[in-house]
């Protein structure tokens, strides 16, 4: 990017195009780092700052730890191993987050601020279709279950469909459901595991719940219930961020991109004033502030960057390619 000629602006100059209209150079770009993985500091802060770019991490305030901040020193975990023994010994996907004093260091950097994406970033289930059960097994993904009422959700609970759970009204599995499934499957992770091993006693298990009528499964949440519980998450970043830092994060990165009409008044309300999605696009100068868009790179080469560099940085160009992908 640096040497095409792009130059990494900082979220103060994004924020001062977005919502005040402000022009920008050309070939202006903000960077952005999603969770707040403690790699952003160890990897990528070094890099902006040799090139002379500016980042954003989004942070997951619930995951970010207390402690003494181990950058620089040899207490720095091996970051390529992202997978440890969990429950039984079945891999689990560790992925080292920062510690709130690390995030400190990257605000000081001057090269990367620390902003809010949600408290907790979990899914919540989205209705009662399901294909297999909660059992102890490999997890792969960071956020991958909804919260449970009580912690985690009894073994042998059906998996349901899964939603980002600030753009969702939850649907709510019933007691009398939880008490069906733990009648059913033996709560000790290894007897439950072995349980929903065997065919034949998964099958006897799906018959029990499944002459359970399925309005009785569960309901979904009001619209009020809905409101409030994005509220409440939003309300705790916010507080845990301005602990933390001593300011008020004023953008939020929803978790997977994923919002609604109600959650970006909520939002609005809370005074985050620029909310970024992970819809493609091209952001327009006071006008984008409650939709930015952002592209996700991955590991992708040099020629595709380039490529989607030049089509979003372009309104008529994006406004092309988008209405050519549908």
């Amino acid at each position: 990017m640096r040497r095409s000629g792009w130059r990494g602006i900082s979220l103060d100059d994004a924020h001062a195009f977005l919502v005040e209209g402000r022009p920008l150079a050309p070939k202006s770009i903000l960077l952005t780092f999603d969770d707040g993985y403690l790699d952003n500091a160890v990897n990528a802060c070094p890099l902006l700052a040799e090139h002379g770019f500016h980042a954003v991490v989004f942070a997951v305030s619930s995951r970010l730890e207390a402690g003494p901040s181990r950058l620089g020193t040899d207490q720095l975990p091996d970051l390529d191993k992202t997978y440890a023994p969990g429950l039984l010994g079945l891999p689990e996907r560790r992925d080292p987050f920062l510690r709130w004093s690390e995030a400190r260091q990257l605000e000081a950097s001057g090269v990367v601020a620390v902003q809010a994406h949600s408290q907790t970033h979990a899914p919540v289930f989205a209705g009662p279709g399901y294909r297999k059960f909660h059992k102890p097994a490999r997890r792969s993904r960071t956020f991958d279950l909804p919260e449970g009422p009580e912690g985690d959700w009894p073994w042998g609970l059906p998996l349901f469909r899964q939603a980002p759970g600030l753009a969702t009204r939850a649907f709510l599995p019933s007691p009398e459901l939880l008490d069906l499934v733990r009648a059913s499957v033996p709560q000790d992770p290894a007897a439950a595991r072995a349980f929903l091993k065997d065919p034949a006693r998964a099958s006897a298990h799906r018959a029990r719940l499944e002459s359970l009528p399925q309005e009785r499964w569960g309901r979904f949440e009001t619209g009020a219930e809905y409101a409030g519980r994005v509220r409440a998450d939003l309300i705790a970043c916010r507080e845990t961020m301005t602990r933390e830092f001593g300011r008020a994060p004023t953008a939020l990165a929803w978790p997977w991109g994923a919002h609604t009409p109600e959650s970006v008044a909520i939002a609005k309300e809370l005074g985050f004033g620029l909310l970024f999605t992970t819809s493609t696009g091209a952001n327009l100068a006071g006008r984008s502030a409650d939709h930015v868009h952002r592209f996700s790179v991955r590991e992708s080469s040099p020629l595709w960057l380039k490529s989607r560099l030049a089509i979003y940085s372009r309104p008529w160009l994006a406004g092309l390619y988008g209405r050519l992908r549908r």
